[in-house]
């Protein structure tokens, strides 16, 4: 084999990689870039064309910047900038192509993509303050966990062998968690498939209607983070339909993109309830009221943005309200929970301590 043929076989190993690892759907920031770097080149007076161009080239997304150089193409062939953008429609989200038709068309599409931008920087800034959180508390759940399953699996086992040749007789607890420890050793394979099997299981329970709607209103109604969940729906429904009624969008057609910004069963109903009741009639703020989901604060606030006629304003000044609302709730649940997994962790450690150290103890007793 030829030097050249290496080389190749290695750089096409290296792109397949490299697009494999690229191949999941942009984040929140990958938009927000996007949006904001779209908006200033735009602003600077470089064409739509030009802009797509450079922005598929400098994209970090890999995935994202393929469908941005697609769009770039159908641009170049004589599409609009929506159609261009629609290509991509598996990868851009609704609202940010209807928000781009509606900027286009009435010409302050810079204001739109830099009101776009806005929004998925605060969700990003929402989505980081979570992960940040929650992350120490997850670490310190799955090292406890690991220490106990070797601990149970590896060393105590050991210490079993130790005890027989000396023929001391252990203690109900150390024969249970040696027990314990071997059942692992030995039927692990089938542990794993079980849990392959429940999660195969509960991932096509979740596919049926009734299935995905217990799952959804057991996540809305739970007593631990059902409130949470319920707050953070909030603020996402005020922070997107206040963007989309700033730039523009009908009330109806916002509602209809709202509904799909959570992917909650239950919440869309809400939604499509809302819509039949302004339908008919009602206001905004009264058709809230009447499905009874949202709290009386949203209620308010949008009562006030229809009597102000700045309901932009109101909503974007309530999604703040609840995202800041949401992210203190979160960093106290987490500094609760963390001294918690502490003592859980040292727990385990002192339980299974006790169990090599009783036998020992009755050794010297003999002694």
């Amino acid at each position: 084999m030829s030097f050249s043929s290496i080389k190749k076989k290695k750089s096409f190993l290296t792109t397949e990689l490299t697009l494999s690892l690229r191949k999941k759907a942009p984040g929140t920031r990958d938009l927000m870039v996007f949006c904001r770097q779209f908006a200033a080149l735009t602003g600077a007076g470089v064409s739509y064309l030009r802009s797509l161009q450079l922005l598929g080239e400098l994209t970090e997304h890999g995935l994202l910047g393929e469908k941005i150089r697609e769009a770039a193409s159908r641009l170049e062939e004589g599409y609009s900038l929506v159609e261009s953008l629609r290509s991509g429609s598996d990868l851009f989200p609704p609202l940010l192509i209807n928000m781009i038709e509606a900027g286009e068309a009435g010409g302050f599409l810079d204001a739109t993509l830099e009101r776009l931008a806005l929004y998925f920087e605060k969700q990003y800034e929402l989505e980081q303050k979570i992960r940040s959180s929650t992350l120490y508390p997850k670490f310190i759940a799955c090292a406890a966990i690991i220490a106990a399953v070797f601990m149970v699996s590896a060393v105590l086992p050991a210490f079993a062998g130790i005890f027989e040749n000396m023929g001391i007789s252990m203690p109900v607890l150390t024969r249970l968690l040696i027990s314990a420890g071997t059942w692992l050793s030995s039927c692990w394979p089938i542990i794993i498939m079980v849990i392959v099997a429940v999660f195969s299981l509960g991932r096509r329970v979740l596919k049926t209607q009734q299935g995905r709607r217990f799952y959804d209103r057991l996540r809305l109604n739970n007593p631990f983070l059902g409130a949470v969940y319920r707050k953070m729906i909030t603020a996402r429904f005020c922070r997107t339909l206040g963007t989309l009624l700033g730039n523009g969008t009908a009330m109806l057609t916002a509602l209809d993109l709202v509904k799909g910004i959570e992917d909650n069963s239950i919440y869309a109903d809400i939604i499509s309830r809302t819509k039949e009741e302004i339908i008919r009639g009602q206001s905004l703020a009264d058709s809230l009221a009447a499905v009874d989901f949202f709290p009386p604060l949203v209620v308010e606030m949008c009562s006030v943005g229809e009597q102000t006629g700045n309901m932009e304003g109101m909503l974007a000044s309530t999604a703040g309200f609840f995202e800041t609302e949401v992210s203190h709730i979160i960093e106290r649940l987490c500094a609760l929970l963390e001294p918690v997994l502490i003592l859980f962790m040292a727990g385990i450690i002192v339980f299974i301590a006790l169990s090599v150290l009783l036998p020992m103890f009755e050794v010297y007793q003999t002694i």
